[in-house]
């Protein structure tokens, strides 16, 4: 995945911002003061009053911790943690009280408290707060970071076309985006956390199992097409390993196999036509060269297939005439208009003299054949004896 989407770069580089909140001015005087000690990059804020911090936050103040004493008269620091986990559930908050007892530390676990640490005299209390704050930001900056980089890669999982799945290494969903739930005919609810395997019984032992084994223990990519009968759906899949699990991309192709298996019936019916027609046809490319020649060609020409695409149209070597037996001049040939013109020719009369000595009046007519564009790509002859017309 390219670095851009990178969760590392996601994590904000910015200093510690830290909302210190207790009712004793001097205390929170005493911790910017040894916090900034201790942690040179940290901006701290600091409130005597919770119900002023809920304010504060509510307002648009923006911190990485909360650091939060218990005793602080109306509102106690497991009432402002309450407070602050109805707005900010995953933000860390730290119980830095003096009032300390296993009640009080088993309630602030209880409440979803991110540590719990005792004031004591001197400054070293100080110090470990400054070490549990450090270490509750960056574990929720990398969490931030980790659930922006996942709403990003949802993102660009559901913007591509093709259907997409992910599972990890013990074979169980892990994401799924609209076409996968389409294709597949589930839900994300009925496909997260699940093992493939017992969700889609009829993949065991199928090609979708042993391409995606294979591809997990060789971590090497597999690209494959596939049937899965009970979704009738013939399957064109890419998957891509990774220690962590599989990722899979794959479309619905039964359609466009339909039309090519139509297509290559079509061209094996109209080859049949090509070599058992009673009709000599030749076929031009757009320079006028001649690239096919079928059975019949070849017998009114008495000249073999190979040598016949080795010459153009216009060759010198065709012993071309008009009805009285005059050699015809190139720019008179029938198929010229065709070449030039980009218009069919029908039943126009030449003469020709086969190798043998035979002359003969022929009757040739000619259309094109045009790309999307219009332009000119081949140009379909048929000659036919005049005594056969």
């Amino acid at each position: 995945m390219t670095d851009f989407l990178g969760p590392g770069n996601l994590i904000e580089n910015t200093p510690i911002r830290v909302l210190h909140v207790d009712d004793d001015p001097a205390r929170t005087r005493l911790s910017v003061l040894l916090l900034t000690e201790y942690l040179p990059d940290i901006n701290i804020y600091t409130e005597s009053d919770p119900m002023e911090a809920c304010t504060r936050l509510n307002e648009g103040l923006v911190v990485d911790c909360i650091v939060s004493d218990f005793d602080m008269g109306s509102m106690d620091g497991l009432d402002f943690l309450e407070a602050v986990r109805e707005q900010y559930p995953k933000l860390p908050f730290i119980l830095f009280t003096g009032k300390g007892s296993e009640e009080i530390a088993s309630e602030a676990i209880s409440a979803g408290v991110t540590d719990y640490l005792q004031k004591s005299a001197g400054t070293h209390c100080y110090a470990v707060l400054a070490n549990r704050i450090e270490n509750a930001v960056s574990q929720y900056r990398a969490e931030k970071a980790a659930a922006s980089y996942q709403r990003q890669m949802n993102t660009v999982y559901e913007r591509v076309t093709d259907a997409f799945f992910a599972l990890n290494d013990d074979w169980q969903f892990t994401f799924i985006n609209g076409h996968g739930e389409r294709l597949l005919d589930r839900s994300e609810t009925e496909l997260l956390g699940k093992n493939v395997w017992d969700v889609f019984p009829d993949a065991v032992n199928s090609q979708f199992e042993s391409e995606y084994r294979r591809a997990m223990e060789t971590q090497e990519p597999t690209t494959f097409e596939a049937y899965f009968d009970p979704l009738e759906t013939l399957f064109e899949v890419h998957a891509y390993p990774s220690e962590e699990g599989l990722s899979v991309f794959f479309r619905d192709i039964t359609a466009g196999n339909r039309i090519r298996k139509e297509h290559r019936r079509e061209k094996e019916v109209l080859e049949r036509v090509f070599e058992t027609s009673p009709v000599g046809i030749l076929v031009l490319d757009s320079d006028g060269g001649i690239t096919r020649a079928n059975n019949r060609a070849v017998e009114l020409l008495e000249v073999n297939e190979e040598k016949i695409t080795n010459r153009p149209y216009d060759s010198s070597q065709w012993r071309i005439t008009d009805e009285d037996g005059t050699v015809l001049p190139r720019e008179e040939y029938p198929v010229r208009p065709v070449l030039e013109e980009n218009e069919p020719v029908h039943d126009e009369r030449i003469g020709y003299e086969s190798p043998s000595g035979e002359w003969g009046m022929y009757s040739i007519s000619a259309a094109p054949i045009q790309d999307e564009d219009g332009e000119l790509e081949r140009v379909v002859v048929a000659v036919k004896a005049v005594s056969e017309t």
